[in-house]
């Protein structure tokens, strides 16, 4: 049947051979991120005028539910088959790509903080014509956000390394 639904979706008559049908994987593979990314700004731009209207619309909660559901399935299958794990051969090999989730992971816990901050306590009430109010308090929960977003991202990255050395 998935053979059946492909050859329909890219408007084949007959089986394609092994490159074609990876050449064509490929390129559905970028059509689905960009297709993702695009839901994901079109959920933003109908949040802001839900916001900006001061209305809810159907519209902002679908795609919120469409993108999560849609990452969710992609973390399942790739879950199940075993390709985000990283093998690493070497005690070295393990210990470089620690340093790196370490990085990565800071990182992402600092522009998650940033950006919340900036889109929750500027953005957002600029956007809806409240007043913009900083408030330490503001930022310490955000900080605090931004840490366990990091940490959770760091340790979620490190589960997915498996060393194959004694």
């Amino acid at each position: 049947m998935k053979h059946q639904i492909f050859n329909h979706f890219i408007g084949a008559i007959d089986e394609r051979d092994e490159y074609q049908q990876q050449e064509i994987y490929k390129e559905l593979a970028f059509t689905g991120i960009l297709l993702y990314y695009m839901t994901m700004l079109l959920m933003m731009i109908s949040f802001i005028i839900d916001l900006v209207q001061q209305t809810f619309s159907i519209m902002s909660p679908v795609l919120l539910v469409v993108n999560i559901g849609y990452s969710y399935l992609i973390m399942i299958r790739l879950n199940k088959k075993e390709w985000m794990v990283t093998d690493c051969a070497t005690p070295e090999e393990y210990e470089m790509n620690v340093r790196k989730l370490k990085r990565s992971a800071t990182f992402a816990g600092i522009s998650w903080g940033l950006m919340m901050i900036f889109w929750m306590e500027y953005l957002m009430p600029f956007i809806s014509r409240d007043e913009i109010m900083f408030s330490w308090i503001d930022l310490v929960i955000w900080t605090i956000g931004g840490a366990v977003f990091g940490v959770a991202m760091y340790y979620f990255a490190k589960s997915k390394l498996e060393k194959h050395y004694d």
